[in-house]
């Protein structure tokens, strides 16, 4: 196992997947890296639904990309360019092959910091296992589509939840992001 900062360091956001589907063991050690995130008040209130079914998460990546408010002027990266860079990518997915939806209750007060957790556990744990990853957001909007709503009755996710974030899984399709330049002063010690 990688030392964490170095695997924190060395993890990047991909946008490029193989069509070739993530191991089984891999994928559930990233699930059960989702599961172990910290929670408020313990209350363990999250739900991942993988989904490795192709026609379904293209349909919400369109869905995705639908709901995304551009920017007038942004850009993200030149080597794992975002629909924000090129607007003709059709879905928010990137064609990864494995699309993990984190559920959360729409009340809770922490609903989103710890559906944020959960998602860091599972792209950490990807990372380890060699598998590209992103989190993606617009997941609200998304499953506020009547396609979305069918889906979550369909798959059992209460009416008091709502989606919060996904969680791109797949192999990598070319080389490997460099790492960005961190911008400076962004961090104060008070003592």
């Amino acid at each position: 196992m990688k030392e964490m900062i170095d695997l924190i360091r060395n993890r990047r956001t991909v946008r490029k997947y193989r069509t070739e589907q993530i191991k089984e063991e891999e994928l559930e050690k990233i699930l059960e890296a989702g599961l172990c995130a910290p929670s408020a008040g313990n209350m363990q209130r999250v739900k991942i639904v993988a989904l490795q079914n192709r026609e379904i998460s293209d349909h919400l990546g369109r869905i995705n990309v639908s709901v995304m408010k551009r920017p007038a002027s942004a850009h993200v990266s030149d080597e794992q360019p975002s629909i924000i860079d090129d607007p003709s990518i059709p879905s928010g997915f990137y064609n990864a092959p494995t699309v993990c939806i984190i559920f959360n209750r729409i009340e809770g007060k922490y609903s989103i910091s710890d559906s944020f957790c959960t998602a860091e556990n599972m792209i950490l744990e990807a990372s380890d296992l060699g598998v590209a990853s992103a989190i993606i957001g617009r997941a609200e909007e998304t499953f506020e589509s009547e396609y979305g709503r069918a889906l979550m009755n369909e798959w059992g996710i209460e009416p008091d939840y709502t989606a919060r974030c996904f969680v791109l899984l797949g192999y990598i399709d070319g080389v490997y992001p460099s790492m960005k330049p961190r911008k400076e002063n962004r961090v104060r010690i008070i003592r």
